[in-house]
């Protein structure tokens, strides 16, 4: 039987499957978690495409996504890099179970989108390089509830994130569908607590499926434009991991 991993909290205990422990990290969570909401509903609802303000407003968005929980957590004694699922623990049972579940995606793909031909390297590629997502719903926010909450109150909520930023760019069924699959993705999340198990590989196949269903064509100007966020969020990591501590920066 697979034993999640024991995320240790200030005092040295383990996360227990339910809990009440909620600390300033829970505040933080939950109000960037309703930001990432609502941010997300003007984005994809409300600014159109053809606005110039648009790829400012989503570039500066998604990288203050993963920008602002790495700078919350290095900040906070006893914390480091370890509590956002940035760690060597689990990686190798993180990384099969990546490629796991990527091959499943990738025969659904295959299957139900190969009239797509090479249009779907794009959209591969676009989804892989996406970091905000899976970072910001499960390394940070899964794991503040989980420390707060507890194991399952932490899956649950994470999935009800997922589907909730889909609210108004999907149909309801489809909102509540993505609830599940965030769900199910949060527990398989959890059994490493590793950010590998589901960034890059697991994201970039089944995000590009839920993509592709909900009609959402990525070509290589998304490539470029995603890309470009990546290289950011990845320079202030480094950049922050300089600035702080040694233990802050330890995996």
């Amino acid at each position: 039987m697979i034993r999640p991993v024991k995320i240790m909290t200030e005092s040295g205990s383990g996360t227990g499957w339910f809990v009440w422990n909620p600390t300033s990290d829970t505040h933080s969570a939950l109000a960037t978690g309703v930001i990432m909401i609502c941010g997300g509903y003007y984005l994809l609802v409300h600014l159109p495409e053809d606005s110039v303000i648009q790829p400012v407003y989503r570039f500066i968005f998604e990288s203050l996504l993963v920008i602002f929980p790495v700078w919350w957590m290095i900040r906070q004694p006893g914390h480091n890099l370890r509590d956002l699922g940035i760690t060597k623990e689990g990686w190798k049972a993180s990384l099969i179970i990546s490629l796991l579940l990527s091959v499943f995606f990738l025969y659904f793909i295959l299957h139900q989108f190969s009239s797509y031909g090479q249009a779907l390297i794009p959209q591969l590629i676009t989804n892989g390089i996406i970091l905000w997502e899976p970072f910001f719903l499960f390394s940070w926010l899964q794991l503040r509830f989980d420390k707060a909450f507890g194991i399952i109150p932490g899956i649950l909520l994470a999935g009800i994130c997922l589907g909730a930023y889909h609210i108004g760019t999907y149909p309801l069924s489809m909102v509540l569908v993505l609830a599940v699959s965030g769900i199910i993705f949060a527990a398989l999340f959890r059994i490493t607590s590793n950010l590998l198990i589901m960034w890059p590989l697991t994201w970039s196949l089944a995000s590009a499926e839920g993509t592709l269903k909900g009609g959402f064509v990525f070509g290589w100007d998304s490539v470029v434009f995603s890309g470009a966020i990546l290289v950011v969020q990845v320079a202030c990591i480094l950049y922050l991991i300089k600035k702080a501590p040694a233990q802050s920066a330890e995996t």
